[in-house]
């Protein structure tokens, strides 16, 4: 097993086995969306997005939904990330690879494979809440936990000096990869990406297309990382936020969700009629699901964005103590000195 693991820490050998892995998902896909309806494994019931069961209670709790192709890229991003973390520490940098950081990285990677195969995602073709919920979650909740474990600068670190200057540091120091990761771009793509998945066709178009569902989650998580980027300080960014700014970018989570969620909650008919024509024998109906599914992204969003408003407040009144602790013994020392220096 060891060895296996050494021999993956070569870029070309994890290339290797990231192109056979995602080849044998392609294949195992072709018998299962064919003609499988999905089998019992212990309490779970697994099957693919395709041939997901009608929603009965209490068998939704406990049904999965697993795409062999997106299941094994997430668990290849889990896998990639634990490989360089080993390297890093042991190189000696242990202090950039922390356990924390492990386990953070790995807990965004589990959240993730959660929502995108758990329950959630076998039932939101079915129920809007559902979808709300697997898209709240992808752009709000795992980003930071994937950010926080500092996959950036474990991929620098562990990259070395000759690969860092030949193919890192000329991407992110490019003028085009600052422009695109400024925060106001970032703030664009996380209110942009959910409004236009749910005001366009995209989203209905979705409930028959596996590729295009996958799509949208992707862009989701894409869109929270890059909304999360400037204000998880554990990877390199020139968009070293102020405390005052960093305060007001987190309050724009309020208006946003706010606003999405009133796009559902709001209206007395249902915006969206393929969805309502899902076979339903459990749960709410058609209006009563969207109803709840605004209600949720409103209530959830108020509260996440207040929260991050309010830890914002707490690390910028750290930062300034730490700063006054700074000063004052700077000043101490100082007349110490002075003190000295009469003496003499």
């Amino acid at each position: 097993m060891a060895s296996l693991v050494a021999r993956l820490q070569s870029p070309r050998s994890f290339t290797a086995f990231f192109l056979l892995g995602l080849l044998v998902a392609a294949v195992v896909t072709v018998p299962l969306t064919a003609g499988g309806e999905g089998a019992a494994i212990g309490p779970l019931f697994v099957c693919t997005i395709q041939s997901v069961p009608e929603p009965e209670f209490p068998r939704v709790l406990f049904t999965v939904a697993i795409e062999p192709v997106p299941t094994f890229l997430v668990a290849a991003i889990g896998l990639g990330y634990a490989l360089l973390w080993r390297r890093v520490r042991a190189v000696g940098k242990s202090r950039i690879a922390t356990p924390l950081r492990f386990w953070l990285f790995m807990a965004g990677i589990v959240l993730v494979i959660a929502t995108l195969f758990g329950p959630l995602a076998a039932y939101a073709r079915t129920f809007l809440t559902a979808h709300m919920i697997q898209h709240f979650i992808l752009i709000t909740m795992a980003p930071p936990l994937l950010l926080a474990g500092a996959p950036l600068t474990i991929l620098l670190v562990a990259a070395g000096g000759r690969r860092r200057d030949r193919f890192l540091y000329p991407i992110l120091h490019s003028r085009p990869f600052h422009a695109f990761t400024h925060p106001l771009v970032g703030l664009v793509l996380f209110a942009a990406v959910p409004l236009g998945w749910y005001i366009t066709p995209a989203f209905e178009m979705s409930l028959t297309n596996t590729w295009l569902h996958f799509l949208a989650y992707a862009l989701f998580l894409l869109a929270g990382i890059h909304y999360w980027w400037p204000v998880v300080d554990a990877n390199p960014t020139r968009w070293n936020l102020p405390h005052p700014v960093r305060m007001g970018y987190l309050f724009a989570l309020v208006p946003i969700h706010a606003f999405l969620g009133s796009m559902f909650y709001e209206p007395t008919r249902v915006l969206y009629e393929d969805l309502a024509a899902v076979n339903r024998t459990w749960g709410p109906g058609p209006l009563m699901d969207q109803q709840i599914a605004g209600a949720f992204m409103f209530v959830f969003g108020e509260i996440l964005g207040l929260v991050a408003v309010l830890l914002a407040g707490v690390a910028w009144m750290r930062a300034d103590e730490r700063e006054a602790h700074r000063f004052d013994h700077a000043l101490a020392r100082d007349r110490a000195r002075a003190r000295a220096g009469g003496e003499s």
